[in-house]
């Protein structure tokens, strides 16, 4: 699950975190289920770099062990190309995809996840895999589960170039912040407290409740999701780019793009021409893609390009690696059907909820393509792509959209 709008309370109740990156629990009338996904020297690095290295890797990676997080799984994407999937954070929070790019020059990451310790176990795979230095960093945009790791590689390569399109600085810089402040602040410590009270109860309880246990790791794995986001120190792009940077580092060429503003106002995505790999970051998310405060023409209109590229591999923004463009065509084809028909309703007096109940049966087939008919899924389809992308049409037809980011439709 990419994102959600609140997070269910044991024993009822719910707090808000529209946050993208934290997650949903479904049912707020029971118990939380625990469902989670299954010393070289370094050549060119001076010994103090190299020392500072090894301490970062050991500080963020005790983090990981202490808070019971397995780390991120490696996925082998094309020779010297790495995918890095990390776990749901117990029922809070999610992480990007992290994808590491290796060669004889230098390695490139794109997105340094969520939190500074699983980004630190992506450094540690990386020195298991090469003793050359992390030269690039490219962060997406400015989701927290897409570059509250920075700092990682900030600290173990001072001479890191890190890279985002020139808006998605701006946002990182500020408007992020503020957007994320209420969950850390208020909703996400609100949760943990509704969990510890329930706990407290149980224990009370004689004999106590048989997911008593369950629910007392989940809860240590939640505080420490949010201890990391509390404590991270935000790292920001130190070069950036209006639409298009190419890399060249050794024999890798890499094409660091933006089209146009689509689920943000600066997204950026990778492509290799080469080896004919794309790195969507969440431009398209696998299967569900998130269209909260997204932008409807510039986001329709950079998939299309990006199909128009010769890839064969897509890697996206959360989810399994895609070796077909089924899942890119078929969100572009909600993507216009929601326009085209948008824009009919809004002229007829429909607002967007009474727009939503009209189109979602002639959305049936295209929802299934991409949800395989998985009830969960479904559900989110119809609030995450149908209900939020819906509002966004109709806030484009009353006007220019800023670079603000938007509210969270009332649903």
């Amino acid at each position: 699950m990419k994102n959600s709008r609140s997070v269910g309370i044991p024993g009822g109740g719910s707090c808000s975190t529209a946050t993208p990156g934290c997650v949903r629990v479904e049912r707020a009338d029971s118990c939380p289920q625990v469902a989670l996904p299954a010393p070289q020297r370094a050549i060119g690095i001076s010994k103090p770099a190299h020392i500072g290295i090894f301490l970062v890797l050991a500080l963020f990676s005790a983090a990981m062990a202490a808070e019971g997080h397995s780390p991120p799984a490696k996925i082998q994407v094309a020779e010297g190309i790495y995918l890095f999937r990390t776990a749901p954070y117990g029922d809070v929070g999610l992480d990007g995809n992290s994808i590491v790019i290796l060669s004889r020059e230098g390695v490139l990451v794109f997105d340094s996840n969520g939190t500074p310790a699983a980004a630190a176990a992506v450094l540690a795979e990386i020195r298991k895999m090469t003793s050359q230095p992390v030269r690039y960093l490219v962060n997406s945009h400015w989701h927290w589960d897409h570059w509250y790791g920075a700092e990682v590689y900030k600290q173990a390569f001072p001479d890191i170039q890190i890279i985002t399109e020139e808006k998605t600085r701006q946002m990182m810089m500020g408007p992020a912040l503020e957007f994320n402040r209420p969950g850390i602040e208020k909703d996400l410590p609100g949760y943990l407290a509704l969990i510890e009270k329930r706990i407290a109860k149980d224990e009370a309880t004689n004999p106590p409740p048989a997911e008593l246990p369950k629910l007392k790791a989940l809860l240590e794995e939640d505080r420490a999701f949010v201890e990391q986001k509390k404590n991270v120190r935000h790292t920001f792009a130190n070069v950036t780019y209006l639409n298009q940077l190419n890399i060249y580092m050794g024999e890798r060429e890499i094409q660091v793009l933006h089209y146009d503003r689509a689920v943000t106002p600066g997204d950026s995505f990778l492509y290799l021409p080469k080896e004919k790999i794309l790195v969507t970051g969440d431009l398209l998310v696998n299967p569900i893609s998130y269209a909260l405060s997204c932008y409807p023409t510039g986001w329709l209109n950079t998939l299309e390009k990006i199909d128009a590229l010769e890839a064969t591999i897509i890697v996206p923004g959360h989810g399994e690696v895609l070796h077909n463009k089924e899942l890119l065509h078929a969100t572009m084809d909600v993507f216009r059907v929601l326009q085209q028909q948008g824009k009919e309703d809004k002229a007829k007096g429909l607002d967007p909820d009474q727009a939503r109940k009209r189109i979602m049966p002639g959305l049936h087939d295209l929802m299934v393509k991409i949800t395989h008919d998985d009830p969960r899924l479904n559900q989110e389809f119809e609030v995450e792509v149908v209900d939020w992308y819906l509002h966004r049409v109709y806030d484009e037809l009353n006007g220019p959209l800023s670079d603000d980011i938007g509210p969270i439709p009332a649903t």
